[in-house]
């Protein structure tokens, strides 16, 4: 770092889960000394196994198991917290008293949780 300007290099290095808060949300090791800021998106994804191509027989690499988008939401100097940032469709049909005179199902946007998140999953910066 020169004159307190960090490099794409640093801002781009991968970071990894250190620690788990809850379904959605991480502790990555990476924070404000390596560039990462409030609102940056960082992909969570596990390396899995090496795939070869069933004809040539040469390793293709390995396979990134994605486990979700997360947010972050707090910066520290080593460290951040990511939030997903992923939603999905829940449908309800409305309960209680009031239920008879409800028309129809309820149909709401939650949070997504992250994808079994592992102490050790890698986060890339994607934006």
């Amino acid at each position: 770092m020169t004159n307190g300007i960090i490099s794409s290099a640093m801002r781009t290095k991968a970071a990894k889960i250190a620690s788990l808060i809850d379904e959605y949300r991480v502790v990555i090791n990476k924070g404000s000394n390596t560039g990462v800021k409030i609102g940056d998106i960082f992909q969570i994804y596990k390396v899995g196994q090496e795939v070869v191509d069933p004809d040539t027989k040469v390793s293709l690499g390995r396979v990134e198991i994605i486990k979700g988008k997360g947010e972050v939401i707090h910066v520290q100097e080593t460290m951040a917290i990511l939030q997903t940032t992923e939603k999905h469709e829940v449908q309800r049909r409305p309960t209680g008293a009031l239920a008879i005179f409800a028309a129809g199902i309820e149909v709401t946007k939650e949070p997504r949780a992250f994808i079994n998140p592992e102490i050790g999953d890698h986060a890339r910066l994607v934006s």
